[in-house]
């Protein structure tokens, strides 16, 4: 049942913050069933914010999947 606008003014800053509780939980929820529906959707996230210094060498033996990449001879 919804809140009547009475008792919400009455009670106003109280029921804001449960609203914006719930808001956030809701679109938590939504953002994560994305990403069980299609990861690539985190990984693209993750990876628009990362930089330069957070990125690793290269080890010697990793063979890229994309083909363009890939130095004559790896497979």
């Amino acid at each position: 049942m919804p809140i009547s606008k009475e008792k919400y003014l009455e009670l106003k800053p109280m029921y804001d913050f449960q609203r914006k509780k719930q808001y956030n939980k809701e679109k938590l929820q939504k953002a994560i069933e994305i990403v069980f529906e299609n990861p690539e959707v985190l990984i693209e996230e993750i990876w628009s914010k990362m930089q330069e210094q957070d990125m690793v060498e290269v080890p010697k033996d990793w063979v890229p999947k994309d083909d363009s990449l890939k130095i004559e001879g790896e497979e």
